[in-house]
């Protein structure tokens, strides 16, 4: 048993940590309010330009060891942090830029990055073994740490794939809620990821374009650059709309202006977005106020309302983000819809695995919903997804529903940990399920429900397989735990041998 005052010490120790987290974060909202928000975004993201341009050329590791801390993961943090700020507080009368205060706002974020893993180094010390066993407190660690550096770091490539598979379900009710479609939003979401990733690049090209365009002006007429400006502009509208653009998106956030570099209507962009000072939760009073634990605004609504426009100030939340906001408005809008929306949902998600692999599983035989008779129980059972191809066997068990791992680990880890658990384990138990039938006779039938009636579909022979995966498939996000499920005390290989596998679309 440990020593009272050994323990007391570090509780001790995270109180402080804690405190310290909250007078950073006070602080930086500060700063982060008084300051007008597009030449604040203009600025920041000019440094993520800058790094970028002088990293170029060098290996990873190079960058790394010029640069330990990460400055493109510091830019994501306090892009992170504008938006929060944004999102929870009226627009002052007055404001000023700074670029002294945006110095300074750099530093700060740097600063809570670092109070915020220790703070989930501490405050994991002593986590009783109950979630995950004796590496409970490793995991309550990682899960912690996890939820401060590595949320929103992603490539954004694949935006526009992922809209239109999830989306296409519910193509019919988002025409009617918002006037486009699947189609449309994903394009609309993939501009968004474009304009982040080549906007900057986009921009200089332009304003090089049209830098060239007036210096051959100036030639024709045989006077200075400055002298035929005026003339230039009045006979080139549209040129020097593309130019004034241009500057926007390098110096003033306008990179971030979806409502300029997307075609998605205002009415979906308003349901994406908070209005300023509408948040009231993440800077509210109480323990881990405006801390990185809190749940940060952007994990709710991806955009802000700036104006009459609409900004992705932190573009790396709005895949996952967009996607819950924009089918949780759906519902609000049209709540006859729930019914149906619930069944697509249920055949689009069960249906995931065999279809979007369908080119990497040429001729297998795949069986979706298929039902037996447990050997015990003697009940009719469910599996979604059973596919076989030549001497593989997959099991597909898809869930949904892990919305509480949006809330914070560090405010209730045991409920964070359990709706994850609950995720994994059920895809698990049914899996374990399925295995034993195929494990309880040399072959084995499966049914289909018609017309609530069981009909045979086909027949299995746990022999013929040399491999076997159990497989648990979410559309949630929810690392770092899918990699920590084979840890469960409850997990361990089917039959013995046949390791169960968690992932995510």
């Amino acid at each position: 048993m440990m020593p009272q005052t050994i323990k007391q010490k570090r509780k001790d120790a995270v109180a402080i940590l804690l405190k310290d987290m909250e007078t950073t974060a006070a602080n930086m909202r500060a700063l982060i309010v008084g300051m007008p928000p597009e030449d604040l975004l203009g600025y920041i993201f000019a440094q993520r330009i800058m790094k970028e341009i002088a990293s170029s050329g060098t290996n990873s590791a190079e960058i790394d060891s010029d640069n330990p801390d990460g400055t493109i993961n510091e830019i994501q943090f306090l892009l992170e942090y504008v938006h929060a700020v944004l999102a929870s507080d009226t627009a002052p009368f007055k404001v000023d830029f700074d670029e002294a205060k945006c110095a300074e706002l750099f530093l700060l974020g740097r600063k809570l990055r670092e109070q915020a893993s220790f703070f989930a180094i501490a405050s994991s010390v002593d986590t009783e073994n109950v979630d995950f066993g004796p590496d409970t407190a490793d995991i309550e660690f990682h899960v912690k740490s996890s939820w401060v550096m590595l949320r929103g770091n992603r490539y954004q490539v694949l935006e526009g794939e992922f809209y239109r598979y999830v989306l296409a379900p519910h193509d019919d009710a988002l025409r009617e809620v918002y006037g486009v479609g699947a189609t449309e939003i994903a394009e609309g979401f993939q501009d968004m990821a474009n304009a982040t990733r080549s906007g900057p690049a986009n921009a200089i090209e332009e304003m090089m374009k049209q830098f060239e365009s007036v210096e051959s002006f100036a030639a024709e007429q045989k006077k200075p650059l400055e002298d035929v400006m005026g003339e230039w502009v009045a006979h080139n509208t549209g040129q020097s709309q593309a130019a004034e653009q241009a500057m926007d998106d390098l110096f003033r956030g306008g990179i971030a202006n979806v409502s300029c570099h997307t075609q998605l209507p205002s009415g979906l962009l308003a349901d994406l977005a908070f209005k300023r000072g509408e948040e009231t939760e993440f800077f509210a009073e109480g323990a881990f106020s405006g801390t990185p634990y809190r749940t940060l605004p952007a994990r709710k609504k991806p955009l802000i309302q700036l104006g009459s426009d609409y900004y992705a100030v932190d573009p790396c939340f709005t895949r996952d983000a967009g996607y819950r906001a924009l089918l949780f408005n759906l519902l609000q809008r049209k709540p006859d819809y729930k019914v149906a929306f619930e069944y697509r949902q249920k055949i689009m998600s069960e249906g995931a695995f065999s279809e979007i692999l369908s080119a990497q599983l040429p001729g297998a035989t795949i069986y979706q919903e298929v039902y037996y008779v447990d050997p015990l129980t003697k009940q009719w059972c469910e599996n979604d997804t059973l596919v076989l191809i030549d001497d593989m066997l997959y099991l597909v068990e898809a869930k949904s529903g892990a919305a509480a791992t949006i809330a914070s680990p560090a405010l209730d880890f045991k409920r964070h940990a359990q709706s994850v658990k609950d995720l994994l384990l059920k895809a698990y138990s049914q899996c374990e399920r399925f295995f034993n039938y195929l494990n309880s006779a040399d072959e084995v039938l499966l049914y289909h429900q018609v017309g609530g009636k069981y009909e045979k579909c086909g027949r299995v022979c746990r022999s013929d397989y040399r491999v076997m995966i159990p497989i648990g498939l979410t559309v949630e996000s929810f690392s770092p735990f899918s990699s920590f499920c084979k840890d469960l005390p409850q997990v361990e290989p089917l039959l013995g041998k046949h390791g169960f596998v968690s992932m995510s679309i």
